[in-house]
């Protein structure tokens, strides 16, 4: 994906710092499924791929005082992310690089957190083993995606054809990462549908889907709407990835 996208879609002049909202019903869902499904200790690393603006890095190093990294590859998400972690009080380690640089290997990671990102991939199985490179020995490997496979997909078609061909909804397979996880000695460990359907999270170019989404945003305001998830309808998937335990002869 050329930086372009990154550039144009997703990074603008906002109010710093950003940090994940209470009031947004996607970043609601998604940090109480974090808490539950890739929890890290105090002091443990965290790296999130692809991390501008980094709004979870600001949640993880206030919510359990990790030490916080990112990976970016936009020159201006990775200056955003920079000045977000700044604003935030949090030393700012954000590098500026390509995903698939052999020199960014780690491998002592705790936490390696990715959302959004897998699904701007063609070659899914080898971004999905890059990921497990950047993670240590009993580290963990946080894969969040939209979901646009059921009717957040239909819906997305509709309101914007072209934004939704950017993306591989192969991705958006828990089972098919979960064969490419057994393949690379991995384990799914847990996948979570979550946010049921959010209007916002829809990119609109039309006119009539703007129409049809409007009305649809207060009833999401509505908490209890949270708990309305399936594979078809929520517009969020988190999963979680280990290593598979050896047992010893």
């Amino acid at each position: 994906m050329p930086r372009e996208f990154w550039d144009d879609e997703y990074y603008g002049d906002p109010s710093l710092p950003l940090a994940p909202s209470d009031s947004f019903s996607y970043e609601r869902t998604l940090a109480a499924a974090l808490r539950d499904m890739a929890p890290v200790d105090s002091g443990q690393s965290v790296v999130e791929i692809g991390c501008a603006p980094a709004r979870w890095l600001v949640w993880y190093g206030h919510t359990f005082n990790a030490q916080v990294s990112g990976l970016e590859y936009s020159a201006k998400g990775a200056a955003l992310s920079r000045a977000n972690l700044a604003a935030a009080g949090i030393t700012p380690n954000i590098e500026e690089a390509d995903f698939f640089d052999a020199k960014l290997d780690s491998g002592a990671t705790d936490l390696v957190l990715s959302l959004g990102f897998i699904e701007h991939f063609d070659d899914l199985e080898r971004a999905f083993r890059r990921h497990l490179d950047f993670c240590g020995p009993g580290g963990r490997v946080a894969i969040g995606v939209p979901n646009f496979r059921g009717f957040t997909g239909l819906i997305q078609r509709w309101a914007s054809p072209g934004f939704l061909d950017a993306h591989n909804t192969a991705a958006m397979d828990p089972a098919l990462l979960e064969r490419f996880a057994a393949d690379a000695g991995w384990t799914l460990e847990a996948h979570r549908y979550l946010d049921s359907f959010e209007p916002r999270i829809i990119h609109v170019e039309r006119r009539g889907p703007a129409v049809v989404l409007l009305p649809l945003m207060p009833l999401r305001r509505m908490r209890w709407t949270d708990r309305i998830n399936h594979p078809r309808l929520s517009s969020y998937l988190l999963m979680t990835f280990r290593r598979q335990q050896r047992i010893a002869a």
